[in-house]
């Protein structure tokens, strides 16, 4: 199980890049999303048979941060507060 999901987060992470491509933001970090918690789950399911590998734990904290910075860096700004009040 645990191969498998490391490949549907990967496909997730595709699919989300994809549709970052096609100005598709929203879908984008929802793919993302799933994608992390495909990792976690790998994470989980590998922690519970056979207990921490290095080279597992290695490939699943890279691939967290990676998709953590891709939803980090198609993150809407954030707008001040003046820039809120002169648009009203």
């Amino acid at each position: 199980m645990t191969t498998w999901t490391l490949w549907i987060g990967a496909l997730l992470v595709v699919g989300g890049s994809v549709a970052q491509l096609i100005h598709q933001a929203a879908a984008a970090r929802a793919l993302w999303v799933l994608a992390v918690l495909a990792f976690v789950a790998t994470a989980v399911g590998a922690v519970i048979v056979s207990g921490l590998s290095l080279p597992l734990l290695l490939i699943l904290v890279l691939a967290i941060a990676a998709t953590v910075a891709l939803l980090a860096l198609t993150r809407e700004p954030a707008r001040s507060a003046a820039a809120r009040r002169g648009t009203q």
